[in-house]
């Protein structure tokens, strides 16, 4: 599937830059578990990498380890989806990757020290609008108070009801 494809490509790039870690293994509760209890390594884990790296599941889109990822402060990269939650905008507070290659550039970009300071902010910013605009609540009254609209995000307003996580 299109994750561990992304997970492979990842797991491989010290093989081409030796000084780069990576960690693409299972880090947490497994089997459902994962989503009734915390992990304190996961939550370790989310506090201490600088970069996340997430792909959705084939013929799926949002799940909670975007929201994780932003709340962690870290730089998020994401693959393409067509509607992200409220006020998450590429180059800002989250970096949209188009394929491997450019995946691989970003993240050797944002890896540097002379980008470090970029690579930080974007985190920051990812975390400050999880945290204020993205709670469970928010998203409830942005669907419920919204009059006439059924969904509105960064790329206008969608009048067909909300179909989340990938839903037909």
């Amino acid at each position: 599937n299109f994750r561990n494809y992304v997970a492979g490509e990842v797991a491989s790039l010290p093989s081409k830059h030796p000084s780069m870690k990576v960690d693409t293994d299972v880090i947490g509760f497994i089997h459902n578990a994962g989503r009734k209890f915390v992990s304190p390594d996961y939550i370790q884990a989310l506090l201490t990498t600088k970069i996340i790296v997430l792909a959705q599941r084939d013929k799926w889109e949002g799940h909670l380890r975007l929201m994780e990822g932003l709340l962690s402060g870290a730089l998020v990269m994401h693959d393409p989806q067509v509607y992200w939650p409220y006020g998450i905008v590429d180059g800002v507070n989250i970096l949209v990757y188009h394929s491997m290659f450019d995946l691989e550039e970003k993240i050797l970009y944002y890896l540097d020290p002379a980008n470090e300071q970029e690579r930080i902010m974007i985190g920051q910013r990812g975390r400050e609008i999880a945290l204020s605009k993205n709670r469970f609540w928010d998203n409830v009254e942005r669907l419920l108070l919204n009059g006439d609209k059924k969904y509105v995000n960064d790329y206008g307003v969608s009048y067909q009801p909300w179909k989340g996580h990938g839903n037909p």
